[in-house]
């Protein structure tokens, strides 16, 4: 949809949303904005004014050679440290809704699996800490700080999955081979919120689990506020500019 020099590049709900969020903004250039979820290529990039602003979460090589031709500046959302933090949040939240809807347990009686201690991860774990939920994290890292909110910490391998209730993904690496997901609860919940499953979801679905990846979760769970944290990512450059 455009707006004065302003096109918001709709794919989801969220991107309604943040059109909506910077209405009354001035742009004095023609400015892009896509969602952080979509990697823009070298074709978008040349399919823009020469000399434009583009907000986005990932582009190729391609597209960053093209920018630079033709003196297109990028901005990446992904590259912001509160961005990032707040984009966490609301994963973690999401996250959250889905263990309500999908667990046949309360929040309360559910042992849940953490897998990686980045920034999502160390999220997720303090939402659910706050919750009082009991939690184990993995992590290849040093496991002092996953102790913060975790029962136990233990190694990103040879996973033993049957003491838990959910398992939530946060490492885009197929670090669980086929064995290790035999040893999941039937009743038990698979999370994956990474950009790469760190399972064989297929094999997963095939032994009854109920196991499925989740991009881009606040754009489903919380558009508004997932618009909201692109908003002041975008007014803090142009303020800046």
């Amino acid at each position: 949809m455009k707006h004065t020099n302003l096109t918001v590049h709709q794919s989801d709900e969220r991107m309604f949303f943040l059109e909506r969020l910077l209405r009354k903004s001035h742009f004095s250039k023609p400015t892009h904005v896509f969602a952080p979820n979509i990697n823009v290529d070298a074709d978008t990039v040349n399919a823009i004014e020469e000399g434009a602003i583009v907000f986005h979460g990932k582009c190729t090589d391609e597209a960053r050679d093209a920018a630079k031709r033709r003196n297109i500046m990028l901005h990446c959302f992904m590259k912001d440290e509160k961005f990032q933090a707040v984009n966490s949040r609301l994963t973690a939240e999401g996250a959250l809704m889905l263990m309500i809807e999908h667990s046949v347990k309360s929040i309360a009686d559910c042992n849940v699996l953490v897998i990686g201690f980045g920034r999502m991860g160390a999220a997720i774990a303090k939402l659910l800490d706050r919750l009082g939920v009991s939690l184990d994290i993995a992590t290849n890292s040093s496991p002092r700080p996953a102790y913060a909110f975790a029962n136990n910490v233990v190694p990103s391998r040879n996973f033993d999955f049957s003491a838990y209730d959910v398992v939530i993904n946060t490492v885009p690496l197929a670090i669980v081979n086929d064995a290790d997901l035999m040893s999941m609860n039937k009743d038990a919940v698979y999370i994956d919120l990474a950009s790469a499953a760190a399972i064989n979801l297929e094999y997963a679905k095939y032994l009854g689990i109920d196991a499925d990846i989740y991009p881009a979760l606040p754009a489903k769970t919380c558009p508004y506020s997932a618009a909201k944290a692109m908003q002041e990512y975008i007014s803090e450059v142009l303020k800046n500019d």
